[in-house]
């Protein structure tokens, strides 16, 4: 049997091999130029769907293209010679609260107006000389926050003009605190970030950059209201500008007026500015980044060398990185750089360059960077031949901004394309149900009009789509850009079958899902920067890349060096002959540099101990408990999952934190239902670090449309609703993960502890499910799915911003994308704690778990105390804050650190108005007890669910077989252990 097992392994190996290739070819085989040849061009065929009444998305704000075009076709151009400064002090109106006139603001002479809390607003009354469209901006000074960036809103005479209108971005500006710094084991690490304040100036324009100029407001002669809201961050506003909008010169344009002033190229001069050392940024995640070509520079050979700059870091739209060089004598020079272009495949990146704060001429308003797998070196464009750009004498300031704007006009067409696919799916569901018997013939053609044509229509709008992408340079070969294309020819094969189309109601779902995660990728524009180059034409280009032979060696040396080098450590670590605090954390590598920095700056000044931090992989927990019966384990351990510290617990190798006297003082940090996962037999073996949230997500505008006054409270209170979304083909969402059954038990635990139910009675020994609280707290889980047919598997993000889903229960993941990737429901969602079973005294229990990752420390290592004051320290408040805010630094606003510190989480950067539905839904956190043999209990919750809602099996002798398998294990396990054997001695 042994000897097959090779065999079955290389089987397994290559079948996956040739499955990848096959994808990858299938998604990169190029453009098929055929595929809509006998595709009739439907000329004045009626799409409008029998639903579009009904379609929330068509009452909302148009985006901004759709606006634009909109005025232009109504006879609308762009003002002339037309300039209005107003000060922000001069305004009209202004709320209550948070408005305040200051002087001397950041050094400014003056007056100016000072914005300081959320959902404030300010107006300013503008008399207008002439119709035509404006560029709006304003000077601004960011002051101090919660370190994210500054957010408002512009309502025009009372109304949003468009979509994007609701969130405009005015960054701050960061740079690093000194120098990078070196381990003792040779590794570069960042310097901390630190905020730079001064004014700045920014137009109004796309906070995602998907729109390739600011915007531009079409304007009636006459007076006009302009209202800026505070969603988001205090900051100062020196003056309003409205002014005609700015016509950027071509290069051929500018290229003329050098021979007309004199300008001479200029000789000998390379300048080579190197990217990892911005003077000034507009993100704290912008830092350096490691890159091992051997070319790179500067090159570390003895370990971790920050040397390049950008990375996934820099791919949001409006993110910028700002340089300085100086030139020896005036005159033309070219500029360029070696830059890596390899995250989207076959797609270029683009981004704005600005010299001395003003872009030169229009083509550099969206520089392309062609995709390529290796470094690239050149001038600005890659031109056969390079721009010139004068330059006098003495420093200058060279701005890269993420620009997305030339793929605007794709977006908008596949975002058609997804809202129509939305549209048609709703009216095939309101004949079919949403679990159709894919053998009955619907006769969806007679039913739904058009159905073939406009199927065909969003095969051609896919079709255009794609072919507007490869005339902004994309390759036909791109995979990305693949994507569409099987989106496309599986909409032109269920017009050729209308019959299939019920059964494959789920694909086309997948395939609209599809649509919005291809627009949210490709609009994520990554580049990698080496260094700049300011040269004088007649200097060569450097080489790009090193030869085959020198990365060999190069190579060869960093194998040589894997021997000695201890990878798991982070940071200065220090010898056995040291006393020293060891502690290992089951997080990603970002993660924990950040905690051993904080560490060594922090908490070994303080108490005097050292810390020695490793990583081992997270999920990895099997490492902690070989460690212990080896008899190696850590002093502490972080990141630990939440069922893991009884396991140790139970063999007696971890602490009880009731040892020492101050435990309750820091439990109180923490919800009381957070902790029970980690009581055990009267003792409390860890603290918990982060903590999910599960939420009730709704659109106010669809529940207002659908006349839908009061949001649910309780679960009865949805089963009302539901009828309602499905009668107009919506649903309510409620997470199922199939693929998933060890998360079964966390969809199932709000309902049992809201009904008042429990997981185990007689001290964990035996199964509660079969209680009567229980047995409802399944019927109403299991009742969503086979009495009111909720869907059991869906892309709650996606459908909720198509409306599909409008209301729905999610977690901590979900408020993170609909705050940071969804621009256009700003201000038409909210979210308010789950909906409970009410209580005979009237209250709704809205009990809801949401454990994550925990921290213990272990017995037997002399470092118990020690210990003890670094959890103590590492969970509190101001650490907890810390953390979050250099987390969020690094990585981005989607790493956003959940702490389960009750304090902490009042200071993260988030409405106060979502902090304090949180702090109302952390009210009811409650855990489920974790005993010995709990995993069957998660094993068999999941079974409970699939024969009840899959196979259709009595709900009783479902739960009762459950039992039956639960009560077994946890007698075994018990037994094993001598647990009742240690409670009958106890009891003696």
């Amino acid at each position: 049997m042994m000897s097959k097992l090779p065999q079955v392994v290389v089987g397994i190996a290559v079948a996956s091999s040739i499955a990848y290739v096959a994808v990858d070819w299938y998604l990169s085989r190029g453009y098929d130029r055929n595929a809509m040849a006998e595709i009739p061009a439907y000329d004045g065929v009626d799409e409008r769907s029998i639903l579009a009444d009904q379609d929330i998305n068509s009452k909302l704000e148009p985006s901004y293209l759709a606006y634009e075009k909109d005025r232009i076709g109504r006879g609308a151009v762009d003002a002339a010679d037309v300039e209005i400064v107003v000060p922000g002090a001069q305004f009209s109106a202004s709320s209550e609260f948070g408005i305040a006139v200051e002087t001397g603001v950041g050094g400014r002479p003056g007056e100016a107006l000072v914005m300081s809390e959320e959902n404030s607003w300010v107006e300013y009354e503008i008399d207008v000389p002439q119709d035509g469209f404006y560029q709006i901006g304003m000077s601004y000074y960011a002051l101090p926050g919660k370190r994210a960036s500054v957010l408002r809103s512009l309502q025009i005479d009372g109304a949003y003009p468009f979509f994007q209108a609701k969130k405009l971005e005015f960054t701050r500006m960061w740079t690093d605190d000194g120098d990078t710094w070196f381990d003792n084991q040779g590794n570069e690490y960042n310097a901390k970030q630190v905020e730079v304040f001064g004014w700045q100036h920014r137009d109004f324009r796309d906070a995602e950059a998907k729109v390739v100029e600011p915007f531009r407001f079409h304007l009636t002669q006459g007076k006009h209201t302009l209202r800026l809201h505070a969603i988001r961050e205090p900051a100062a506003i020196g003056e309003i500008t409205v002014r005609a909008p700015v016509a950027l010169p071509t290069y051929e344009e500018v290229a003329e007026t050098y021979g007309a002033n004199g300008y001479k190229p200029t000789q000998g001069h390379f300048i080579k500015i190197q990217a990892e050392r911005p003077a000034v940024k507009s993100d704290p995640t912008l830092r350096r980044i490691e890159n091992r070509e051997p070319l790179t520079e500067p090159f570390n050979k003895k370990g971790v060398g920050l040397n390049a700059f950008g990375d996934l870091a820099w791919k949001r739209g409006g993110q910028w990185a700002e340089w300085t060089f100086e030139v020896p004598e005036s005159g033309l020079y070219e500029i360029g750089a070696r830059f890596g272009s390899w995250w989207l495949n076959g797609i270029p990146v683009e981004r704005i360059v600005m010299i001395d704060g003003r872009i030169p001429f229009r083509e550099m308003n969206a520089v392309k960077f062609p995709y390529e797998e290796n470094w690239q070196v050149g001038d600005l464009g890659l031109r056969d031949e390079p721009y010139l750009f004068y330059l006098e004498k003495g420093e200058h300031r060279i701005r890269m901004e993420v620009q997305v704007g030339s793929l605007g006009e794709v977006f908008e067409q596949v975002r058609d394309v997804s809202r129509k696919m939305s549209l048609l799916s709703r009216e095939i569901i309101l004949y079919t149900g949403t679990n159709p018997d894919p053998n009955r013939d619907w006769e969806l053609e007679r039913k739904i009009p058009n159905l073939i044509p406009r199927l065909h229509l969003m095969a051609r709008g896919i079709d255009d789509a794609m072919k507007m992408t490869f005339e902004l340079g994309v390759s036909p070969s791109s995979a990305e850009v693949g994507q569409l294309g099987v989106i496309r020819d599986q909409l032109l094969d269920m017009a050729a079958d209308p019959n299939t189309i019920p059964g494959r109601l789920q694909a086309f779902a997948d395939s609209q899902s599809t649509l919005g995660l291809w627009i949210t990728n490709s609009s994520q524009q990554a580049l990698d920067l080496d260094y700049l180059i300011v040269k004088s034409p007649d200097q060569p280009w450097p080489r790009a890349e090193a030869s085959v032979p020198k990365k060999a060696w190069y190579a060869f040396q960093d194998f040589l060096l894997s021997f000695r080098k201890d990878y798991s450590g982070i940071g200065n670590v220090y010898g056995d002959d040291e006393k020293t605090l060891d502690v290992w954390v089951a997080r990603g590598r970002d993660w924990v540099e950040i905690i051993k920095q904080m560490a060594d700056e922090d908490f070994t000044p303080q108490t005097g101990i050292r810390v020695n931090i490793n990583v081992i992989p997270a999920q990895a927990m099997n490492l902690l408990m070989l460690s212990t019966t080896s008899g190696k384990q850590p002093d502490v351990a972080l990141g630990v999952e939440a069922e893991v510290p009884i396991d140790f617990a139970i063999r007696g190798a971890v602490v009880d934190l009731n040892d020492f006297p101050d435990y309750e003082e820091v439990a109180a940090r923490f919800r009381p239902g957070a902790l029970i996962p980690y009581a055990f037999d009267g003792g409390d073996y860890a603290l918990p670090e982060n903590q999910n949230f599960t939420m009730l997500f709704y659109r106010t505008d669809i529940m207002n449309e659908l006349g839908i006054a009061k949001i649910p409270e309780t679960w009865d209170e949805v089963t009302d609703i539901i009828p309602i979304l499905q009668q107009n083909g919506m649903d309510f969402y409620y997470p199922h993960a199939p693929n998933m059954p060890q998360l079964a038990v966390n969809e199932f635990s709000p309902f049992l502890f809201q009904y008042g139910g429990e997981y185990y009675k007689d001290g964990g020994r035996r199964s509660a499910l079969d209680s009567p609280e229980a047995m409802e707290a399944v019927k109403m889980w299991t009742g969503l799915y086979t009495n009111y047919k909720i869907n059991k598997d869906a892309n709650f993000y996606n459908r909720f911003r198509s409306g599909e889903m409008p209301i729905g229960v999610a977690d901590y993941s979900t408020y993170v994308l609909l705050s940071t990737a969804a621009p256009e429901l700003a201000g038409w969602w909210e979210m308010k704690p789950m909906p409970g079973v009410r209580q005979p005294d009237g209250r709704i229990n809205r009990s809801t778990g949401g454990s994550a990752q925990t921290g213990m420390i272990f017995k037997g290592t002399g470092m118990e105390e020690e210990a003890w004051e670094f959890l103590k320290w590492w969970t509190s408040a101001d650490v907890q804050e810390r953390f979050g805010g250099e987390l969020e630094a690094v990585l981005g606003v989607e790493a956003r650190w959940n702490t389960a510190n009750v304090e902490a989480l009042t200071r993260l950067p988030w409405p106060s108005q979502d902090i304090e539905a949180i702090l109302e839904q952390w009210e009811w956190f409650r855990e489920r007890e974790v005993v010995l043999g709990g995993y069957y209990t998660t094993r068999h919750v999941a079974n409970i669910w699939n024969e009840i809602v899959l196979n259709g099996k009595n709900r009783r002798e479902a739960v009762e077989d459950g039992i039956r398998e639960i009560d077994r294990e946890l007698r075994k396990k018990r037994e094993e252990f001598g647990l009742d054997d240690r409670a009958d001695m106890a009891s003696e």
